[in-house]
Parts: C-alpha cells; sequence; structure tokens
C-alpha cells in the first residue's frame, strides 16, 4: 500500500493584475432564514464566474478558514467591518459582498465592490427576477461586476451567458447545502441530488469524487472525478486525485498518464513525486530522473529522500541508497522502511522475488496548496 501523506487545496490559475478579491456570503433581507443559502450560492456563482475569466479570487475553503480562526460566525451574519478583517486575513485587497431579498417569488439583488486600501466601494450593481431564474440573475451579477473589475474584457452579457449557462434552482439549492452541510452523509446526499437534477452543475461531481476518495472508495471517486473536462473549474484537482485514486488501485499506467498530463500546468515537487512512483512500479527507467525532480525541489522533504532511496536500491547501488535512507532517519528516526531498507543496503542485499515487505514502498505526496501563479 502506498503512503500517502499532507492534506491538499487547489485553485485555478490566478492570473488577474487587478489584486486579490474576496467574495462575501450575501446577506438575507428577507424574512425567511431558510433562503440563507441563496446568500452562499450568489457568492459561489460570482466566485466561479469571475475565477474563469482569470480574476484572483480567495478559495470558499481558506474564506471559511480565516473566519473559524477569527471566532466570526455563519456568513450570512457576517457584517461588512467582520467580512472586512476576512480579507484582511487572507491579503485580499478588495471584497464583493451584498444582500438578497425575496419577496414572494421574486429575487432582488444587490452587490457592490469595496476597495479595502481605501475603504470605499467602487461600484453598486444590481438584478431583479424570478426565483426560478436565480441561476440567472446571479450570473449576470457576476459579468456586471466583471465589467468593473476588468472593463472591455466582459464581453456582451450574452457571450458571458453562454459561457456560464444558467442551471435548475433546485440543482442549485442542492449543491449550495450540500456545501454548506455539517456531515458527510449529508453532503453526499445533497450532492448527488444535485446530480441527478440538472448535470449542467459540474461542481458536485468533484466534490462526489472526493468524498469517496476520502473514504478509500477508490473505484467510485474514478467514476466521478472522470467526468470533469478542461472547462471545470475543478478539473486540475480531480485530474491529481485521478491519479492518486488510479495508483490506489494498482491501474499504474493511468496513473502514470494523469502526473504526466499535471506536469505541464503544475511542474511541483509532488506531481514530479507521484508520477516518478508510478514509472517505478512499471520498471520504466525515467522514474529515477523525476523522484530525483521532486527532491531538488524540497530536499527537506523526508518523502522524497525515501523514494530516491527505494529507486536506487532497486537498481542495486546501495552505497547512494543509504545516503539517502540516513537522511530520511535523520529526520524521522522511528521510519522503520527507511530502517529496514538501509540494513539491506549495509548488507548489499537486493530485492527478492515474491518479498512481499519491500513491494511497493513508494510513498505519494499530497498536495498542501495549489496556487499556479506562483509556480
Amino acid at each position: 500500500m502506498s503512503r500517502i501523506a499532507a492534506l491538499f487545496f487547489f485553485s485555478l490559475p490566478l492570473l488577474c493584475e487587478n489584486g486579490v478579491y474576496l467574495v462575501a456570503p450575501f446577506a438575507n433581507r428577507s424574512a425567511e432564514p431558510n433562503l440563507d443559502w441563496i446568500g452562499e450560492s450568489v457568492s459561489e456563482t460570482m466566485r466561479e464566474a469571475l475565477q474563469s475569466h482569470g480574476v484572483r479570487i480567495v478559495r470558499r475553503e481558506e474564506r471559511e478558514a480565516a473566519a473559524r480562526k477569527l471566532g466570526l460566525g455563519p456568513g450570512p451574519q457576517r457584517t461588512v467591518a467582520s467580512i472586512s478583517k476576512i480579507a484582511e486575513a487572507v491579503q485580499a485587497e478588495y471584497v464583493i459582498y451584498g444582500h438578497f431579498e425575496a419577496v414572494s417569488r421574486s429575487l432582488r439583488i444587490v452587490g457592490r465592490i469595496l476597495n479595502l486600501r481605501e475603504r470605499r466601494d467602487l461600484a453598486e450593481f444590481s438584478e431583479t427576477g424570478a426565483f426560478d431564474d436565480l441561476a440567472l440573475a446571479q450570473t449576470r451579477l457576476a459579468w456586471q461586476a466583471l465589467q468593473t473589475i476588468r472593463p472591455g474584457e466582459a464581453g456582451t452579457g450574452e457571450d458571458f451567458l453562454r459561457l456560464h449557462p444558467a442551471v435548475k434552482v433546485s440543482a442549485l439549492e442542492n449543491y449550495i447545502r450540500g456545501l454548506l452541510a455539517p456531515n458527510a452523509e449529508l453532503r453526499h446526499r445533497f450532492f448527488t441530488q444535485a446530480v441527478l437534477l440538472d448535470e449542467r452543475l459540474r461542481s458536485p461531481f468533484f466534490h462526489l469524487g472526493e468524498m469517496h476518495y476520502r473514504q478509500q472508495k477508490y473505484d467510485v471517486a474514478v467514476k466521478w472525478l472522470e467526468k470533469l473536462t478542461p472547462q471545470d473549474e475543478h478539473f486540475l484537482e480531480a485530474k491529481f486525485l485521478l491519479g492518486m485514486a488510479r495508483h490506489e488501485l494498482s491501474e499504474f499506467e493511468a496513473a502514470r498518464l494523469a502526473f504526466e498530463f499535471l506536469l505541464a500546468a503544475a511542474p511541483r515537487g509532488e506531481v514530479y513525486n507521484n508520477l516518478g512512483a508510478a514509472q517505478l512500479r512499471l520498471n520504466r527507467p525515467e522514474a529515477l530522473d523525476n523522484l530525483r525532480k521532486a527532491m531538488e525541489v524540497d530536499p527537506a522533504q523526508p518523502d522524497y529522500r525515501f523514494n530516491v532511496g527505494y529507486a536506487l536500491w532497486k537498481r542495486g547501488d546501495f552505497e547512494a541508497a543509504a545516503g539517502h535512507f540516513r537522511a530520511v532517519l535523520d529526520r524521522t528516526p522511528d521510519d522503520q522502511d527507511a530502517l529496514q531498507l538501509l540494513g539491506r543496503c549495509l548488507k548489499k542485499s537486493g530485492p527478492r522475488p515474491g518479498e512481499w515487505r519491500t513491494e511497493g514502498l513508494e510513498r505519494l505526496r499530497e498536495i498542501r496548496d495549489w496556487v499556479e501563479g506562483g509556480l
């Protein structure tokens, strides 16, 4: 079984030159607390749409982690002052915030862009429509925001809507309730229902795949993750998890292809390492080169050194392998695999056919943070 370490967070490329934006949940000014989900829906729709056009946007997970660290309450209850504190904590320079009102089956959404440096609103925009047209109203609001952030690059409203087609409000509600759900069982139920109601809503595919991956249901995870396309927000993230899941299923050629694809977008140590690990299982000669590239990116990471030592040991280069295992043990003295293999190196004892204790010891790494603009 592979060794897997660390958590990861991804985001799409940060290409905008206009600063970093935080999109806050829009406040609910209606008399229906059950509609709080709409505020999160407006935020998510705008965040995804603006991010797809190159605007640098704080991830929802990062925003909520900062809020928890600051001891702030749930999104719909936050004041502009508390939202500004969150934005400062995540080093955002602008905040998109606002409110919505629901009367009967009609909605009015009002958004603003706050310049944190100057402490003033740069713009205000609004959309009004039927409740069943919520997705359409949110997307139009995002287009208005993009016109302010990147004048001349937003295109026409019709072009924007073609790129971001509206989905059924029932599917949108289930997806957002899934994001807000307090436990995995509810999240799974809401995400699955969202997909059943409207498959044009792509993000639930990723979340379902990730959930099954975390539960070590790798075959189910693959089925969901494979549905993501290059046009989808979570595509690269899904591709990475797909490579990990394929490796866990002993589908090493498929894992190799997934990680090779990712190298062009993310020449990260984790990607080089995992590619090398898959190649090592396939006995491909380039495995050692890629494992060494991972170690060059982060020489202090013991998993990278272990993998290089493991590849060298499998080649019979005992002296060089021993040096890497000693370096691993200097950092992690209780590493039993490194200790075992160091002993084998000192005895000049290489791999033996059918020896399960020394098979499949390569270590995969997950990405802690994914910010492609910084690669």
